[in-house]
């Protein structure tokens, strides 16, 4: 059951999916189609998951999901699939989540771990610059940690 995401609960899971391009206003409404019927139909067991979305800064769709421990991996493979049948129509591939979106200026660059690294050492990239953190894993993570310094992430702590 679709739950608008102001109203859904601070410990509901989160599940982020990265695009492999910005999306723009019209596919962003294909996708709000979309995604509002797949929180619509989530079942598990019988059980109506109440679940919400949101698409971030273009690139970015996130699912959420009020778990109680009753939300199955059957359950969220076919959520997956459904996204995934969609992206596909609309000709839209998704990035592996290990990719890391830095900020410059109002851009989101992604990088692989290893050469971020390699970046930040060689002084290319800043600690104060900021990044996108893929490894919220609820709504409230998401809202106090979605955007940090690097300085403040697990990044800093391979460094």
């Amino acid at each position: 059951m679709y739950i608008p995401f102001e109203k859904i609960s601070e410990k509901s899971r989160a599940w982020i999916y990265i695009l492999s391009e910005n999306i723009d206003i019209n596919i962003s409404k294909e996708l709000d189609k979309t995604l509002k019927n797949i929180c619509n139909e989530w079942q598990s067991h019988g059980q109506i998951i109440k679940s919400s979305y949101l698409i971030s800064y273009n690139r970015f769709i996130l699912l959420f999901a009020e778990d109680n421990n009753s939300v199955s991996g059957c359950s969220i493979d076919e959520s997956n699939n459904k996204l995934r049948k969609k992206l596909n129509q609309l000709k839209i591939d998704l990035q592996p989540n290990s990719k890391i979106g830095i900020f410059k200026e109002n851009k989101i660059g992604f990088f692989k771990k290893n050469e971020l690294i390699s970046l930040i050492k060689n002084k290319k990239i800043d600690l104060s610059q900021k990044m996108i953190n893929t490894i919220v894993q609820d709504k409230l993570s998401f809202e106090k940690e979605w955007v940090l310094q690097l300085k403040y992430s697990w990044v800093n702590k391979l460094l």
